[in-house]
């Protein structure tokens, strides 16, 4: 058996991506009751419950916040038909760690593929050039302008992205190598991932900032940035010194967008957050899963995850391990409290549940003085 790879493995290689992109999701496993699933030999058992772990860790859900992240991005690649002559608009999703920006992007960048796929086919000039709608690279600590060139070529698996070969070339070969990769491919959407790792108070950073500037005016593509607490690194403040000029220039061609976290699940919020937590019951394969067992627990969800999707996620799928282990096939509130999750929910659980506590006491309190009136 081969293990599945790790995603930035998976997603860094254009065979990877395709693979992402066009192989089938995973299938649901059957629901067993209780009383097949210990009938099953160990073999079997251990088969089912693999399966069971791996659909629990990779179902996804589109949520609110991710419809309105959708219609954006479809807004913006539809509408980036400029001609080579003008600059093509950007986007960077900014939002703290565990909110699915990630998530979001790659399921875009899959629903974007295939949509090209389908309008110009698989490949160009009588199959001699393959069509890759979507590029996917990543920033890591420390990115500069040639490794991001030389993560491009890798991605499509150019000859020069060997090691051996790119010492020999200038990072502007290298860069213009990779532009014509993006355009014989047909390349329209480029996924750059963890772009806060761009540190612009160097020089290699503004650098590495004119470098995207050059690559949007080169590429016929569209940018998709993820990044975090972006406003802070400067990269999309407006500057009027010339060494930052490229700065300015892309905090006016970058649009900025979210995905915020859920809110309080008081009033007009709580149904949101309740059709989420249905949702989420409907993909769960544990044999003796309740009616609403989720939605019954939605103030203790929250409290627990902060309203941050990642830490809902996270809490579900080690419950779900842990009663599949124990053989409660049930997310209990006992088996939740045993579940420890990231530190920063962790750590404003209190704090939430007292907001929440004291949201709910206001709500009440409004409704008791509309009914008065």
């Amino acid at each position: 058996m081969i293990l599945p790879l790790e995603r930035d493995e998976l997603l860094s290689r254009w065979e990877g991506w395709r693979h992402f992109a066009e192989g089938p999701a995973l299938e649901k496993p059957e629901h067993l009751s209780a009383k097949q699933i210990k009938r099953l030999g160990e073999d079997d058992r251990v088969a089912y419950d693999y399966q069971r772990e791996r659909y629990h860790a990779n179902f996804l859900v589109t949520t609110p916040q991710v419809k309105r992240l959708n219609v954006r991005l479809w807004d913006l690649l539809d509408a980036n038909q400029q001609g080579p002559s003008r600059v093509k608009g950007a986007a960077v999703i900014d939002s703290p760690p565990g909110l699915g920006k990630t998530t979001a992007v790659d399921a875009f960048g899959r629903a974007f593929h295939r949509r090209q796929i389908l309008r110009h086919g698989r490949d160009f000039d009588d199959g001699q050039t393959l069509h890759i709608p979507v590029c996917h690279v990543a920033f890591k600590g420390h990115t500069t302008t040639r490794a991001l060139n030389e993560a491009i070529l890798n991605f499509y698996n150019h000859p020069s992205a060997d090691a051996a070969e790119t010492r020999h070339l200038r990072n502007r070969n290298l860069a213009t190598l990779a532009a014509e990769s993006v355009r014989r491919h047909g390349t329209r959407l480029i996924i750059v991932d963890d772009v806060h790792f761009l540190k612009i108070h160097t020089d290699e950073g503004i650098a590495l900032a004119n470098e995207l500037k050059w690559l949007a005016n080169e590429y016929p593509a569209t940018f998709l940035f993820t990044g975090v607490n972006m406003t802070d690194t400067g990269l999309l403040s407006e500057s009027k010194t010339t060494k930052k000029l490229a700065m300015s220039q892309i905090a006016r061609r970058w649009t900025r967008l979210a995905l915020p976290p859920f809110a309080h699940p008081v009033d007009e919020h709580r149904k949101a957050w309740l059709s989420l937590l249905g949702t989420i019951e409907t993909h769960l394969v544990l044999a003796n899963a309740k009616p609403r067992m989720l939605r019954e627990q939605a103030d203790y969800l929250h409290e627990r995850s902060t309203g941050m999707i990642g830490s809902l996620f996270k809490l579900i799928t080690l419950g779900a391990v842990h009663a599949m282990r124990d053989g409660i096939e049930e997310l209990t509130r006992e088996v939740l409290d045993e579940i420890d999750i990231d530190v920063a929910a962790e750590d404003a659980r209190e704090i939430v549940a007292k907001e929440l506590e004291e949201m709910k006491r206001a709500a009440a309190k409004r409704s008791t003085t509309r009914a008065i009136a």
